[in-house]
C-alpha cells in the first residue's frame, strides 16, 4: 500500500470533518491575520534581493541623493541688546513720570 501524504490544510481534511463553508471562513481567517515574522522577514529578505539583482544588471532607477535637513543648534547664545535697551526706556520713563506726580502731589499740598 502507498502512503499518503499527510495534508496540513483544511482542505484535506474536508471530506471528514468540515464543510466548504467552514473551509472559506477558514480562509478569510488566515488572511485576514497579521504575517507572521518569519514570512516579513523572508518577504523583506526577497525584496533585498531582488533590488541587488536589479542593481548588477543596470536596471534600478538612480535614487535622489536625498540631503540631510540643517537642524539649527540647540543651544546657541544670541544676546539681544536693541530690545534690551528699548525695553528698560520706557520703564525708567514711568518710574520718573511716577515720581514727578508723587512729588508735585506732596509740594502741591504743603
Amino acid at each position: 500500500m502507498s502512503r499518503m501524504k499527510k495534508s496540513r490544510s483544511m482542505k484535506g481534511k474536508l471530506g471528514k470533518t468540515g464543510t466548504k463553508e467552514m473551509l472559506k471562513e477558514q480562509k478569510k481567517a488566515r488572511k485576514a491575520a497579521s504575517p507572521s515574522r518569519f514570512d516579513a522577514k523572508k518577504t523583506k529578505q526577497r525584496k533585498e534581493q531582488a533590488q541587488r539583482k536589479l542593481g548588477r544588471l543596470g536596471l534600478l532607477p538612480e535614487a535622489e541623493k536625498v540631503e540631510p535637513k540643517v537642524r539649527p543648534k540647540r543651544f546657541t547664545f544670541t544676546p539681544k541688546v536693541a530690545e534690551a535697551t528699548v525695553a528698560e526706556a520706557p520703564e525708567k520713563n514711568a518710574e520718573q513720570l511716577v515720581k514727578n506726580d508723587l512729588l508735585d502731589a506732596l509740594t502741591e499740598e504743603h
